[in-house]
């Protein structure tokens, strides 16, 4: 069996494939020729996960395991607004492994995720106190492609709001985290998530420049996992390209137990180290 590397020209022997790329670069244009079309008159703040929109984003992530193997795919996200208080948010991606110290397919989906939020009262004119607070219930499904294929993981819980300047928010999401083996055939624990979200906006570096610094921790107290936690570092650097379309920059690095791989009973072989994932988004 053949594996391809990866090449940053992204030439036909990536891997990535050229309909994957011809897909990326059609929903851009299609993305700017929808600014103009359709700007808005509200101002667009993508650095605030409280604020409702409708948007959907594309783009390529890697992700690079600690065996020495790796993974590329692309990654189509998106998020519906029902109403001022609801949105729905989901994303989807299909990737390519690279290597073969691992048995599993090398080719397939990477993971479907689906999250609904609802927002209670928010006052976004506080420059430093609480704002407000919202919900949310969080679906992700564990992938076909290996690497991806180990968890599913439901989260529920609740998402205070709080500005410390006019530079500075904190979010604090808490999390009631449930998971179950690839086909929910077992469920192998429940814990509780805290990811405190601070974001920076600075206002002069470029147009819609922020910066998000995103650490996550699950500490689970039931179940096979008893005792095990899962945890992550994410720093985002985002800003736009016109008024409604944005790009960002995500890089990840995981620790301990990784849910995308983990296992009952079994070592996949496989744990993600990091990840790096750039994204272009338009907005409705």
């Amino acid at each position: 069996m053949k594996f391809y590397t990866f090449n940053p020209l992204f030439r036909s022997k990536g891997i990535l494939t050229k309909a994957m790329l011809s897909t990326l670069f059609i929903l851009l244009f299609f993305a700017v020729m929808l600014d103009s079309a359709y700007a808005q008159s509200e101002k667009i703040d993508a650095s605030d996960p409280t604020k409702i929109y409708t948007y959907i984003g594309v783009g390529p992530k890697y992700v690079d395991y600690t065996n020495g193997e790796s993974m590329l795919e692309l990654r189509v996200a998106g998020n519906i607004g029902l109403s001022k208080s609801d949105m729905v948010f989901f994303n989807l991606g299909y990737g390519k492994h690279s290597g073969d110290k691992v048995s599993g397919s090398n080719s397939g989906l990477t993971g479907p995720r689906a999250r609904w939020f609802h927002l209670f009262d928010m006052d976004y004119t506080v420059t430093s106190g609480y704002r407000g607070w919202a919900t949310q219930i969080d679906l992700q499904i564990a992938g076909a492609l290996k690497g991806t294929d180990g968890q599913n993981v439901l989260s529920i819980g609740g998402l205070p709001a709080f500005g410390i300047n006019k530079r500075w928010s904190l979010f604090l999401p808490i999390n009631l985290v449930n998971t179950w083996d690839k086909k929910f055939e077992k469920h192998n624990g429940a814990g509780i998530n805290v990811s405190p979200l601070l974001v920076y906006v600075p206002g002069n570096w470029w147009d819609g420049a922020s910066v998000q610094f995103w650490p996550g921790y699950t500490r689970f107290f039931s179940g096979d996992l008893s005792g095990e936690g899962s945890g992550n570092m994410d720093i985002t650097v985002m800003g736009k390209v016109t008024p409604t379309v944005t790009w960002s920059v995500l890089v990840q690095k995981n620790y301990d137990k990784d849910l995308r791989t983990y296992r009952r009973d079994e070592n996949s072989g496989l744990k993600n180290d990091y990840n790096a994932f750039l994204n272009f988004t338009t907005y409705f």
